[in-house]
């Protein structure tokens, strides 16, 4: 977990807790970046995310409050599905069906905004919830953008090798919500009969420096998908 995950968890909690009072002021950003021994851009990054999930308000030129409600289990893609079901007591286990190398054609190319020829990172993983397979996901990635991936960090957490070893942050994601049908292969992967629906959320997801680093298709077990969302109001330039 990079050390803003972490600042981030620890702010989370503190709200949930109630140890920070709704509409009361956070201590200044100063403050808090001492408190955490981190400089002031990472602790921007663990606000962003708790702005993003509805739980902290920005107000210009008077700081930074909690929400009167925050929500109790914000979900942020974001984060990635270990972080992301960990962060709730859940424990995740991850099955990698296949990890290789692979030239983009022209339907892979389009998929990460990329060239025919590319080399991308082709991965397919099967991912357990507390010991239940729960979701399959089906991923391209170029290895010029998630350097030096190997299958043991794809076993562990790609997000996770991204923010701490690669030093890059994550910051948004298109998401498409549909539902289809589990074919012969999923249906063994998840133990559930042939045919059955599944939610499946196909992503396309950025660095912090605007390079698209991921298209990934993730079907997952209709009685595990949950998403809840925040909107936040986009400060207008006049």
């Amino acid at each position: 977990m990079s050390k803003y995950q972490a600042i981030y968890q620890q702010l989370k909690a503190r709200i949930q807790s109630g140890e920070y009072s709704p509409t009361v002021k956070l201590p200044e950003g100063k403050k808090l970046a001492a408190e955490f021994e981190c400089s002031e851009i990472t602790l921007k990054k663990a606000m962003d995310i708790l702005v993003k999930e509805g739980m902290v308000v920005r107000k210009r030129g008077a700081g930074s409050f909690i929400k009167s409600t925050p929500p109790q289990q914000p979900d942020s893609h974001l984060l990635g599905t270990k972080l992301r079901y960990e962060g709730t007591g859940k424990k995740v286990t991850t099955e990698v069906k296949q990890f290789r190398i692979v030239e983009a054609d022209h339907e892979t190319s389009e998929l990460v905004s990329g060239a025919v020829g590319d080399h991308l990172f082709e991965i397919i993983r099967v991912r357990s919830i507390d010991h239940q397979p729960t979701i399959v996901e089906y991923t391209y990635m170029p290895t010029a953008v998630v350097q030096g991936l190997t299958l043991e960090q794809a076993e562990d957490s790609i997000y996770g090798y991204i923010t701490d070893t690669l030093n890059q942050g994550i910051h948004s994601a298109n998401l498409t919500i549909t539902v289809d049908q589990a074919n012969k292969q999923e249906s063994q992967w998840l133990i559930i009969p042939e045919g059955e629906h599944l939610v499946t959320v196909a992503q396309r997801a950025y660095l912090d420096n605007g390079q698209l680093f991921e298209h990934s298709v993730a079907k997952h077990t209709c009685d595990s998908f949950k998403l809840s969302t925040t909107y936040v109001k986009s400060l207008q330039l006049k």
